[in-house]
């Protein structure tokens, strides 16, 4: 007579179907567990796509581990597929609600998908768990200062700063911030992310490119000489040195970094440009002509290169050539004269409204005069001389002119101008003349 327990045998006897229940589940489960560990091995051996499909296997069978769905999600992120990342890390965030490795990763992909709505607001939770969270307070800042809303993005890298101080990231994008609205608390962060990280290359070149916009050139020339001992192959920092060479007025130094420069395989139109006028300031024509042509190649808009590539040329025979690259800087110099009329005629119509027509009429006068298919302002120096002023004589011959100027416009300038305006003003020329011709003026 048993006790107890039934014995293995007279168990598995009165209840096979349980037993096999187990044993299956069993089984299952060590499958399952042989299963997530091989995952692991395929991903740390960079065999992505197997992951994606192994992993997509178990969850189809009702696999709802954190690790099966985190090694698939890494996966499709190592093989660029950010939408079915997206999709794999929101299935896991319903089975697993609140974990922050997810949420994380969820905010993260829709950062790198450019949802800066999505992302900021996964970050924002994150923030809100833990007000310590460094690379989240940096993400909301880097999606503000995207949005342009620099106020936040401030704010959030002052929460970094709070946390560390030493924080690299922060002390640059804040430096950033500031000197893109031209605040000079901008040097303060450059300075110290130099100080802190004297081998930062980032960190050094926005120091002395700071310097030399703040006309402080001579403090770029350490910052440049130095990061050139640890990379003598940098491009950059050997145009920067060229520059502040050329900016503190010493173009012998500037002509050699900005060769150094041209010898790694620099071929930008900024070298030869100021490579050329530092030639032209050591009065090597020659050399000045060479760079010159090169830069206007590179960009015939620039009105300093014509100068300086004209002035050279003057010195030799080729007079003819020098006259049109001066030409073409005193063109390039002078904005649209349509532009410059458009800008007086808007000044003039704010004087005119307050009442200030004296003024008005001067800016209206010069707006003809840069722009004489700019017909309005006729109409508006006339419409001010015999309204405001009183001067209907005077009135009289600029309405004239007004009439004159449309009918020398081509006719769909003609029609821009104002059939209904021109109708107007032919009629007050003949109620002008007829009041004149009462008065016997």
């Amino acid at each position: 007579m048993t006790t107890g327990l039934l014995s293995g045998g007279h168990f598995f006897m009165k209840y096979p179907a349980l037993c096999f229940f187990t044993a299956s589940l069993f089984l299952f489960t060590c499958q399952k567990t042989v299963a997530q560990e091989n995952l692991q091995e395929l991903y740390y051996s960079g065999s992505y796509t197997l992951v994606i499909s192994q992993a997509s296997g178990l969850i189809e069978s009702g696999d709802t581990t954190f690790t099966t769905h985190y090694l698939k999600a890494l996966s499709e992120i190592q093989t660029g597929q950010t939408v079915m990342a997206i999709q794999t890390l929101h299935d896991a965030q319903e089975i697993h609600q609140g974990d922050q490795r997810i949420e994380r990763m969820l905010a993260g992909q829709y950062f790198d998908a450019g949802n800066y709505t999505k992302a900021s607001k996964g970050y924002l939770t994150l923030v809100q768990k833990d007000s310590t969270d460094v690379s989240s307070w940096l993400k909301l800042a880097d999606i503000a200062s995207f949005r342009q809303q620099y106020d936040q993005a401030i704010d959030a890298l002052n929460q970094v700063l709070l946390i560390d101080s030493l924080n690299l990231s922060s002390l640059m994008m804040m430096g950033d911030i500031l000197n893109r609205h031209n605040n000079t608390g901008a040097v303060i962060y450059y300075e110290r992310a130099f100080r802190l990280y004297p081998e930062n290359q980032k960190a050094a070149y926005a120091l002395g490119n700071w310097y030399i916009q703040a006309k402080k050139a001579w403090s770029t020339i350490p910052i440049c000489e130095k990061m050139l001992l640890l990379d003598t192959t940098s491009i950059k920092f050997s145009k920067l040195l060229g520059y502040a060479y050329y900016k503190t007025g010493d173009p012998g130094f500037a002509v050699n970094w900005f060769e150094y420069a041209n010898s790694l395989g620099d071929s930008t139109a900024f070298t030869f440009k100021f490579k050329g006028i530092s030639h032209y300031l050591r009065l090597d024509f020659e050399s000045a002509i060479r760079s010159l042509q090169i830069a206007t190649a590179k960009d015939s808009l620039d009105a300093e290169v014509h100068f300086f590539l004209g002035a050279s040329l003057a010195t030799t025979k080729a007079k003819t050539e020098a006259m049109n690259h001066l030409n073409k800087s005193l063109q390039l110099m002078q904005p649209d004269p349509s532009i410059v009329s458009r800008i007086y005629s808007e000044q003039g119509n704010i004087k005119r409204l307050e009442m200030e027509y004296e003024e008005a009429y001067s800016l209206y006068e010069q707006a003809w005069e840069n722009d004489t298919t700019n017909a309005m302002s006729l109409y508006f120096m006339a419409s001010i001389l015999d309204n405001s002023m009183r001067l209907s004589k005077e009135a009289l011959v600029v309405y004239q002119r007004y009439i004159d100027a449309l009918d020398r416009l081509p006719e769909k300038e003609n029609h821009k101008q104002g059939t209904s305006i021109r109708a107007i003003v032919e009629d007050r020329i003949v109620s002008l003349k007829e009041e004149l011709f009462f008065r016997d003026e």
